[in-house]
């Protein structure tokens, strides 16, 4: 009990260190996160979106081409006034040479445009003027559709038209190998809308295995 003590003192110590966009190396911090997802048209909650943080580590020194890598996932669903809340996170970077990195936010719902973007201002009230943005890198979407942010954590989403869009829209999983369990959410909403759109389900721990069977077969 005396050791747990020292090592949760020893992080509320550190936490109290942390600037407001990385938390000194070796804690790792991110506050609550509260926001509302709406129907862009409509103006309408959405109910029953998931929103996911995705919190992610780099090593000291890695350059810009270099990834980060996902150290947790937090999966919350819209309730019926389309607000969501996903608790602070904090944790020690136990891998020396490390610093935290951008969270990444994952916004999904059947039928309504999928938004992947680092929204950690928005949803902490750091940032509340209104603006458009594209929630995709597809070329096609991104030209035809927009996300609005209004308010503090306020994210209008616009609808879909068709099947090609619908499918052009559906998001990967943000981590394939370590947090797996930690996305059924969105794993379900996934394959709620492949079964809508006649195609076959998204099974990740088979995805898993196929990217892991090349790393067994290496001597």
């Amino acid at each position: 009990m005396h050791m747990v003590r020292l090592v949760l003192a020893l992080i509320s110590l550190l936490c109290l260190t942390a600037t407001a966009a990385h938390a000194m190396w070796p804690v790792y911090h991110e506050p609550a996160f509260d926001g509302r997802v709406l129907d862009l048209e409509t103006k309408q909650p959405v109910e029953g979106a998931v929103v996911v943080a995705i919190y992610n580590k780099r090593s000291m020194g890695a350059g810009a081409g270099q990834s980060s890598t996902v150290i947790n996932i937090k999966e919350a669903l819209t309730d019926r006034e389309g607000k969501f809340h996903i608790p602070s996170y904090t944790t020690i970077l136990a891998q020396p040479f490390t610093r935290q990195d951008r969270t990444g936010f994952l916004i999904y719902k059947p039928g309504y445009a999928a938004v992947q973007l680092p929204l950690k201002n928005h949803f902490t009230a750091k940032a509340t003027a209104e603006r458009e943005l594209s929630p995709w890198y597809d070329p096609v979407l991104s030209g035809k559709y927009k996300i609005r942010l209004r308010g503090a954590g306020v994210v209008e989403l616009p609808r879909l038209a068709t099947k090609d869009e619908r499918l052009r829209n559906l998001p990967a999983l943000p981590d394939q190998l370590e947090n797996l369990g930690k996305q059924k959410n969105l794993t379900r909403l996934i394959n709620e809308e492949m079964k809508e759109l006649g195609e076959p389900a998204l099974d990740p721990y088979k995805v898993r295995q196929n990217l892991l069977a090349p790393a067994k077969g290496q001597k």
